[in-house]
């Protein structure tokens, strides 16, 4: 739990200036997903959360990616349009101080410290329909968690599914595929809205009310902003949202290393050197 706090100190630091820059440019954002409920069932962190997750819809994150060298040195915004060994669907805000692997089969995510940003997109007016998209959109990235994640899967027939897709060029092209099921959309206010890289499939389409006008709430020391009905909200993904979950289910993520001291581009270069060395 020592390291918990340790890195929810860091993120509640990046989250202050992440809130500071989309205020100074006047971007609108809501805390999403379980950041949302640590804001309401415990004013803060949920007490085992090491991430912090962000959104924004799809014109205010476009804005986001407009104005990315703005932001302040020590961070950065990341994208799969602009970094080719950036492998997420989705825009990661990195304290470049820091290294942080993620690990998921026998793949290493190298970053910075990192708070989570997704674009918010309209899914259609029909809910049935928005479902069949979300459903759709989810094999999608099974797909794409074949083409650029090694690893056994949890059956052989996934197993060798998984390693024929990983025969496929890994261009960052990919994580558009995804999006491209509610591109239409993408220009028109619809009755709901979703968000495509979110955990929750389904869970995740809201009517766009849910969200509202951005209002601020209590977060540890500070005020973020949320989605203004988050009672709506949280009960369509959660549930009963302020009835923990148990114990064993209490768990973050799968932290392989974090380096609060060490910047991620340097941990790399090393990395590569002592390859490198190896090899001769």
């Amino acid at each position: 739990m020592e390291e918990i706090k340790v890195i929810q100190d860091k993120l509640l630091e990046m989250a202050k200036v992440f809130h500071n820059f989309c205020v100074e440019n006047d971007i609108k954002y809501y805390m999403l997903g379980g950041t949302l409920l640590g804001a309401i069932r415990h004013k803060g962190f949920i007490p085992w959360d090491d991430d912090m997750d962000f959104g924004m819809l799809r014109k205010d994150y476009e804005k986001l990616i407009s104005l990315r060298d703005k932001l302040d040195k020590n961070y950065s915004f990341n994208f799969h349009m602009f970094d080719k060994n950036y492998k997420y669907g989705f825009c990661k805000m990195y304290d470049e101080r820091t290294t942080y692997i993620e690990v998921s089969q026998d793949t290493k995510f190298i970053g910075g410290v990192f708070i989570d940003i997704f674009p918010i997109d309209n899914i259609g007016n029909d809910y049935n329909h928005a479902v069949a998209l979300s459903k759709k959109s989810h094999r999608r990235k099974r797909i794409l968690s074949g083409i650029f994640i090694k690893g056994e899967r949890k059956s052989w027939s996934r197993t060798v599914i998984s390693k024929f897709l990983g025969l496929l060029p890994k261009t960052n092209k990919w994580f558009e595929w995804p999006f491209k099921l509610v591109k239409k959309y993408k220009n028109i206010d619809t009755k709901y809205v979703t968000n495509i890289f979110g955990v929750w499939g389904a869970k995740e389409i809201v009517p766009l009310t849910y969200l509202g006008t951005p209002q601020l709430y209590n977060f540890e020391n500070i005020q973020l902003y949320g989605v203004e009905q988050y009672d709506k909200y949280l009960s369509n993904i959660y549930g009963d949202y302020m009835t923990p979950p148990p114990p064993e289910k209490r768990v973050g993520h799968s932290i392989y290393y974090v380096d609060f001291d060490k910047p991620y581009k340097q941990y790399i270069a090393e990395q590569k050197a002592k390859q490198d060395v190896g090899e001769k």
